[in-house]
């Protein structure tokens, strides 16, 4: 798996390896906060092809499978205005 793919995601949100963290931790509702899932990030970023990583892929690859990532559109874009007159 390319890094590539998650560092320009990151990038796109402006996000950091622990903004990453707290989600995590928000996901997981553990409560435990952003410094126990930090070194878990950065591992993943700097590394997304780890044994468990690899072995999930190739798991659902055997299985017939495949994981496709889609992301939310985070541009944001204006469809209304607002009319002021002076």
């Amino acid at each position: 798996m390319d890094a590539k793919i998650f560092s320009d995601r990151m990038k796109d949100l402006g996000w950091t390896n622990y903004r990453l963290a707290q989600e995590l931790d928000t996901i997981r509702q553990t409560n435990k906060g952003a410094g126990n899932y930090t070194s878990t990030v950065d591992k993943f970023v700097q590394s997304p092809d780890s044994r468990r990583t690899k072995t999930f892929l190739d798991l659902v690859k055997a299985m017939g499978g495949e994981i496709v990532i889609k992301w939310k559109v985070t541009e944001e874009v204006i469809v209304e205005h607002q009319e002021v007159k002076l």
